[in-house]
């Protein structure tokens, strides 16, 4: 299982590469992922597209350092979140925290809404690393609270709550409107706290 403190943001990436990120991330946002345009990152970010591959070999390496930047950020956050607090209420205010910032992120957005086998990669073949991925992150988060649970069903109820955020991020239809925080924070307390102990 990941240790808590492998739950970090690495240095910031700045300069020629933080300048292609920065586009990147515009593209991305605008485009998803498929009818992203590497030309038109190349002339956002003022380099040619020859010293955009020299730091980002493909397409997909590029998408890739987008979406880690991102997800170690917002493990961080969760992180801190749980730390102030007891088990279920880091339930609580992770979920909570986690579906507010994934649906404010225009990234994320584009991505769900053009491109949903992306996310997280639960639906795709390849998308076993990511879910375990994430899954390990969850569990490492929940431990920041003190879950004293065994590790394999700390692991477990982890690997539930991706699967649930992915579906609920996926498929909007339902009792759910993940847009609205209160809501999303009752519905956490009522069904998803009694997960961990």
């Amino acid at each position: 299982m990941a240790s808590p403190a492998s739950i970090k943001v690495g240095d910031p990436i700045t300069g020629t590469a933080g300048a292609i990120l920065a586009a990147a991330r515009v593209e991305f946002a605008r485009h998803a992922f498929r009818r992203a345009n590497i030309d038109a990152v190349a002339q956002r970010a003022g380099v040619s597209r020859r010293t955009l591959y020299r730091h980002f070999p493909t397409k997909e390496a590029l998408f890739e350092q987008l979406v880690e930047t991102d997800t170690q950020a917002l493990f961080v956050e969760l992180g801190n979140a749980a730390r102030a607090q007891d088990a279920r209420g880091a339930i609580v205010e992770c979920f909570t925290l986690a579906m507010r910032r994934i649906t404010e992120s225009p990234l994320a957005t584009a991505v769900i809404e053009s491109e949903p086998e992306l996310l997280i990669g639960v639906n795709t073949p390849s998308g076993e690393k990511a879910l375990v991925r994430a899954s390990h992150l969850v569990a490492a988060t929940l431990r920041l609270c003190g879950v004293t649970m065994p590790d394999d069903e700390v692991l477990t109820t982890a690997e539930i709550l991706v699967r649930l955020v992915a579906s609920l991020l996926t498929n909007r239809a339902g009792v759910l409107d993940i847009n609205d925080t209160t809501a999303v924070r009752k519905y956490a307390q009522t069904y998803l706290a009694r997960l961990v102990w």
